[in-house]
């Protein structure tokens, strides 16, 4: 049976590559704790609850509040491009890459995420996160978390890797196993650019150790 993916999941596979060189070594610390990011990275993700002057109250994706202070500082993103604070509204979702003091979060970066209806439209189109069902040669047939069964194609362009990160092959990837990764539509076939070995919510994306709290499903489903 097909196991909950989660929209927070998702949002997070489309976000992680737009993480800068500058966000990934501003201020490696301890490991992750809570919302708190990996990946050295230490931010805090979820929705906009409240904007007050600069400061924005987030809904975690645990179903937490986060209080994020942001300054003339603060660089705001959607995407790889600049926008401002003034096109942040109650209800996006962000991603914070900052320090936490006293348990408010200074944010350095602030990454307006895709909206989910958006985000569904995407999936198989611009990435692709799923259990492999078969593989035929390099062809492989993926469950996605809608329950749409999909068959993609990785060529000589396709990087794997596992869930350490490492360099693997096609060859380590059995039915059964769960992937994910971003990639286009070439000759009307999904071909990912990479693919990742793994549950992206379990994996070292900025994560949550498991399924968020308070989040919504992409689709109905019952857990394996």
């Amino acid at each position: 049976m097909l196991r909950r993916f989660t929209i927070a999941a998702l949002l997070l596979l489309v976000a992680a590559p737009c993480l800068t060189a500058q966000d990934t070594n501003s201020n490696p610390q301890r490991p992750a704790r809570g919302e708190r990011a990996r990946m050295d990275v230490p931010g805090v993700g979820g929705a906009i609850a409240a904007i007050e002057g600069q400061t924005i109250t987030l809904r975690t994706f645990r179903g937490t509040m986060a209080i994020v202070k942001t300054s003339d500082s603060t660089a705001f993103r959607r995407g790889r491009q600049a926008i401002t604070f003034s096109e942040l509204k109650v209800g996006n979702s962000l991603f914070v890459v900052g320090d936490e003091k006293d348990g408010v979060w200074i944010a350095k970066t602030v990454r307006l995420q895709p909206d989910p209806a958006a985000l569904r439209q995407e999936l198989g189109k611009s990435f692709i996160s799923g259990e492999v069902k078969k593989i035929d040669e390099t062809k492989l047939t993926i469950l996605r978390p809608d329950g749409e069964l999909q068959v993609i194609e990785v060529n000589e362009g396709t990087s794997f890797r596992n869930q350490k990160r490492e360099s693997i092959t096609l060859a380590d990837i059995k039915a059964g196993d769960r992937v994910f990764g971003r990639g286009e539509v070439q000759n009307g076939v999904f071909v990912p650019q990479v693919l990742n070995l793994g549950d992206p919510v379990r994996m070292g994306r900025p994560g949550f150790g498991g399924t968020p709290q308070g989040s919504t499903p992409l689709a109905p489903g019952k857990d394996r």
